[in-house]
């Protein structure tokens, strides 16, 4: 399954570092943005919120959402245009 995955971490606690490492641990990720990617992972999206949660507090925002084809995209480079290219398909 294709997620997009959506933060925003507030002050005073910001837990940028463990929560990008707990979504490059996904099988396979791709940056969209500063706080923005894709993932694919055989989980639910629920779950995918849930394990993102505790890096999260009550001032932070996660959305995860399943995506998939069409999609359009203008301006991301070789790397990232393949990955979204082969999940895709």
């Amino acid at each position: 399954m294709l997620y997009i995955v959506s933060y925003d971490l507030t002050p005073p606690t910001q837990r940028y570092v463990e929560l990008r490492n707990k979504i490059k641990g996904y099988p396979s990720w791709a940056v969209l943005g500063e706080s923005v990617f894709l993932i694919e992972t055989n989980l639910t999206a629920v779950e995918v919120r849930d394990e993102l949660g505790d890096f999260i507090d009550g001032n932070d925002r996660v959305f995860v959402g399943k995506i998939s084809a069409p999609a359009a995209w203008k301006g991301y480079g070789e790397e990232i245009t393949n990955w979204i290219k082969t999940k895709f398909k």
